[in-house]
Order: C-alpha cells, then sequence, then structure tokens
C-alpha cells in the first residue's frame, strides 16, 4: 500500500516538475541577451578592409583639399556595420573641436603608397560647412542633459543625413 501511494506521488512530482522550472513572469526579451556567436574566425584582413585603428585618428580633408580634422570615433551598428564616422572639427591641439558625424558612405578613404594603412580620408563637405553643422552627440552625453534638465533619461533617435554635395 505504502509503494503505490509513493509510486504515485513520484510521478505526480515528475509531471510538476517541467512547471516548475518555467518563467512566473512572462518576458519575452532574456537578460543577458542571447549570445549571437558563429563558427567564423577570420584570420587576416583583405585588402578591401580597414582596421578600426586605422580610421580612428586618420586625417580628414575637404575635397578642396583643405584639413577638415581627425576621425575620433566610429557609429557601429548591432549587426556590426559602421554607419558613421564622427570627426572633429575646429579647435587647436584638441581643445574646443566639437564631433561632427558623417555617413560612412559619404567618406572616400585614400590609402598609403604601401596598401596597408590610411593616408586621408576625403569628405565632400568644406571646413565651414561641418563648422556651421550640429553637434553630435553620444547616449551618454544625450542622457546627461535630459537628466540635468530634470526630464527621464531616454535616448533620442538621430538620423544621420549626408551632406549636400
Amino acid at each position: 500500500m505504502l509503494t503505490r501511494h509513493s509510486v504515485t506521488a513520484a510521478i505526480a512530482l515528475c509531471a510538476f516538475v517541467p512547471a516548475l522550472a518555467q518563467d512566473s513572469v512572462g518576458s519575452s526579451a532574456s537578460w543577458p541577451p542571447p549570445v549571437r556567436a558563429t563558427g567564423a574566425y577570420p584570420i587576416r584582413q583583405d585588402a578591401s578592409q580597414w582596421l578600426g585603428s586605422n580610421l580612428i585618428g586618420a586625417r580628414v580633408v575637404s575635397a578642396s583639399n583643405q584639413t577638415v580634422g581627425k576621425v575620433v570615433n566610429l557609429v557601429v551598428t548591432e549587426d556590426g556595420v559602421v554607419e558613421a564616422a564622427v570627426i572633429a572639427v575646429g579647435g587647436m591641439f584638441g581643445l574646443g573641436s566639437k564631433g561632427v558625424a558623417v555617413t560612412y558612405k559619404s567618406l572616400n578613404i585614400v590609402r598609403t603608397a604601401t596598401g596597408d594603412a590610411i593616408d586621408h580620408i576625403t569628405v565632400a563637405a568644406e571646413k565651414s560647412d561641418l563648422r556651421q553643422a550640429t553637434e553630435f552627440k553620444t547616449l551618454r552625453e544625450q542622457r546627461s542633459e535630459k537628466t540635468a534638465r530634470g526630464g527621464a533619461a531616454t535616448p533620442t533617435v538621430v538620423n544621420l543625413t549626408t551632406p549636400p554635395l
């Protein structure tokens, strides 16, 4: 008799174990987010590829060969696509400059004679155009400004546009 009750209790417990293992809160987004791992591990740089370390710090000139500034940062999407380059424009010795974002597609990257590095980057805009452009704001800067104004710290969507040619 005791054995029959024990077996029945064990079967009932086994039936409820999967239900107990489920989350009680139905959330569609899990934290941490799932890893998007692949089995691909590139072993060398292709001739059509640039290194981020070569882009950041590269000298930027206008179409009329006037020095505009230097690339100080890159804007990369969650999919790994470089969407824009942030160029430090104006200022002296790195002081007083402002960051202006230009779309990556608007950059004309010129390699060195050996082809293994970047000599300079050309943009269609002139230095005066970029000085008048709105300064690029990072998410951290946007949140800090919003908090300083007493609002909720939510990011704003910024659409990057190409300067007119």
